[in-house]
């Protein structure tokens, strides 16, 4: 059945000195459970630059509008602690991307196999 709500994915690229690896995915662990138990989340994956150590990509697919990510979302008290403890380790200012999904489910493909390990 396709979403007939709004539906957005974020894309949040963000530069770390490669040495602060452990300790920014340390500080991100919190924040992806949080997010992930969000009722309107419906998607969080980590990405990790294979050719430029230090760089990550979150991309996160929502339920929502771009109103409510900003008024809502954005303000969720579990960011506060995971951006005071990354912010210092950006080597560059976080780069953020939002795009609307294209409607109904012409343009959606998921392999449930591709997931094994997940429910």
């Amino acid at each position: 059945m396709a979403n007939s709500g709004p539906s957005l994915s974020v894309h949040v690229k963000i530069t770390i000195d490669p040495s602060d690896t452990e300790a920014f995915l340390k500080a991100l662990q919190p924040t992806y459970e949080a997010v992930t138990a969000e009722p309107l989340n419906t998607f969080f994956e980590v990405y990790q630059d294979a050719r430029t150590p230090g760089v990550f990509k979150l991309v996160e697919n929502w339920d929502a509008s771009v109103e409510y990510m900003r008024t809502v979302q954005e303000k969720k008290e579990y960011y506060k602690e995971y951006f005071e403890i990354t912010k210092p380790m950006y080597k560059k200012p976080l780069e953020l991307e939002i795009y609307t999904r294209m409607p109904g489910n012409e343009w959606v493909s998921v392999r449930k196999d591709a997931y094994p390990d997940r429910e």
